[in-house]
């Protein structure tokens, strides 16, 4: 079960859905969906953006997170092209310099599972 520990509250270059980690934009205190493993990811949205463009970001502690794939407790997480957390494979990385991790899995779950991560983003580069 989630417990998140700071939230706050940010504009949005563009929609962002339940669920999802989010990542900065190249604006001032504005986030956006996470689509790729180059953007630096913040944290996970609660309830996605709301009509004023502005949307609720857990920074810290755990946080619900929809699952692209099949995840593992245990294994570090990555942002999917929809914002979905996966399950970090370096094998599927080998081309990028780059890659920001959320967090570690809490619990197992398949594609479509709301599952508990820990929000502690960091950088792998090679």
């Amino acid at each position: 079960m989630a417990q998140p520990g700071f939230i706050k509250n940010f504009d949005v270059s563009s929609a962002i859905g339940s669920y999802r980690i989010v990542a900065m934009f190249n604006v001032d205190f504005t986030t956006q969906q996470a689509a790729d493993v180059s953007q630096a990811i913040v944290g996970v949205s609660e309830h996605g953006s709301d009509d004023s463009g502005r949307c609720d970001v857990v920074l810290s502690g755990t946080g619900a997170v929809e699952f692209g794939g099949v995840v593992v407790a245990g294994n570090p997480i990555v942002a999917d092209s929809d914002g979905r957390a996966i399950a970090f494979n370096k094998a599927d990385h080998t081309e990028d310099a780059e890659v920001w991790v959320l967090g570690v899995a809490l619990e197992n779950g398949d594609a479509g599972t709301v599952g508990t991560v820990t929000i502690n983003p960091f950088l792998i580069v090679k």
